[in-house]
């Protein structure tokens, strides 16, 4: 069981750097939001699939690594979770083991306050420009023309208006 622990602490400490780069990414996503930086989102983008693709690597390779430890150890059951690899862990190994799961368990909460704020921030961006375009072209509630008494009048694109069908 050795070997399959240190294959999986190699896969944590590999999972943690992509983390602390996704961190990274996600900050640097948030500057180019509120610079309204169109073009570095788009490399920011560009960059977070290159990461989601690593990301998914080291998952698959994880995953991979849990299935032969439940196959190595009948313990842990069939697909047992890091904390109960832990749980059968002594002295150092565990420690390391222990401190490596909680690293990644606070970038994983920082990674998502992150893209908590760059939602809010999408959101709010897209709720102007919608204020903006419809001050500019006016909102499809506000009418644009009036009959001869003052009433309004649908738009053109009113399928009950006959005149405008024909």
């Amino acid at each position: 069981m050795q070997p399959l622990v240190r294959q999986v602490t190699d896969n944590l400490d590999r999972t943690a750097a992509l983390y602390e780069q996704i961190l990274a990414t996600e900050q640097r996503k948030q500057r180019a939001i509120v610079d309204s930086d169109t073009r570095a989102l788009n490399d920011i983008v560009a960059r977070e699939e290159e990461l989601v693709a690593l990301a998914a690597e080291l998952e698959a390779s994880r995953l991979a690594l849990r299935d032969q430890l439940a196959q190595h150890d009948g313990r842990l059951g069939p697909k047992p979770r890091l904390r109960q690899v832990i749980a059968l862990l002594h002295g150092p190994q565990r420690e390391a083991l222990t401190r490596k799961h909680q690293h990644l368990l606070d970038i994983a909460e920082k990674i998502h306050e992150v893209n908590r704020v760059n939602f809010q921030l999408l959101r709010s961006s897209l709720d102007l420009l919608r204020g903006v375009i419809d001050d500019v072209f006016g909102s499809p509630n506000t009418p644009r023309t009036y009959d001869p008494k003052g009433q309004p009048e649908p738009e053109p694109h009113d399928p009950t208006r006959v005149d405008h069908v024909l």
